[in-house]
């Protein structure tokens, strides 16, 4: 990779940000009132996640990034059992709530002639709806950026002229693909796929994957490895314009990520 040119690379992340916290503690005894762990909590970390991971894991492989979120909270809280690293309950706050849709004006105020490159995660909480998707992409259009899109979407229709990031459920739930756009399809411990061609995970990431899936309770390493994923494939195209030399970073920078426990900012130091 070229330091030197990723140096003056500047990239726009748009999409729905959340806290994930992690609340660690041992489990030494069962409840008298109910058949159920009690986790004696002794400290919590908190991450960016969703698109703030995103933004993160950019800045982190030397970017240099910046965000356009949500206000509102949106909270993912995780207890963990120390002793056993058994993940014992997930508990969501703030998707009740109505999240702010992303405004005009805001899009309008957008200098896009600064950047890159604008990468959009959107987890469809809120803060993107079509009308500003269509207005964000109506503007790389003019400034000829390439768009990177990770979606929960089913209508994906929306999303023209992008490269688009999305794991096997979320492909196979597509009800209205885009045009003109790239599609790779992540799948966990099996890599990832593009254009026909199979891109194999990394040793690491089948090795750490296939640990989770035989304990499910356990298997909270995967998390944000998708965000890791999209960081990895654009900060390796933006240089080199490759899409598969890109997707096998990626891939790399998802074996890292899922080698940790939670939520994990992947650095240049990982992966050189």
């Amino acid at each position: 990779m070229d330091i030197q040119q990723q140096s003056q690379l500047k990239i726009l992340v748009i999409g729905d940000s959340c806290d994930d916290i992690y609340h660690y503690g041992e489990c030494a005894r069962i409840s008298q009132e109910a058949p159920v762990p009690v986790l004696k909590h002794f400290k919590s970390e908190v991450y960016g996640g969703m698109a703030r991971n995103v933004y993160e894991n950019l800045a982190s492989l030397g970017n240099h990034v910046d965000i356009l979120t949500n206000v509102e909270k949106i909270t993912k809280e995780r207890f963990v059992d120390t002793r056993t690293m058994h993940h014992l309950l997930r508990f969501d706050t703030g998707e009740s709530q109505e999240i702010s849709t992303v405004n005009s004006k805001a899009i309008d105020d957008i200098n896009f002639s600064d950047y890159s490159s604008i990468v959009i995660s959107d987890y469809c909480k809120g803060f993107l709806d079509k009308d500003a998707i269509v207005k964000i992409l109506s503007y790389c259009e003019d400034f000829n950026l390439p768009v990177f899109v990770d979606t929960k979407r089913k209508d994906m229709s929306c999303y023209s002229s992008c490269i688009i990031k999305v794991n096997q459920f979320e492909y196979e739930d597509i009800s209205s693909h885009p045009i003109n756009s790239e599609i790779i399809v992540t799948s966990g411990k099996s890599g990832a796929s593009w254009n026909g061609e199979e891109f194999p995970a990394h040793k690491s990431q089948i090795d750490s994957l296939s640990i989770s899936i035989s304990d499910a309770i356990r298997g909270t390493n995967v998390c944000g490895a998708g965000d890791t994923f999209l960081s990895g494939l654009v900060t390796e195209y933006l240089i080199s314009k490759d899409m598969r030399k890109s997707i096998e970073f990626a891939n790399m920078c998802a074996s890292k990520a899922v080698e940790k426990f939670g939520t994990y900012v992947v650095s240049m130091d990982d992966v050189i």
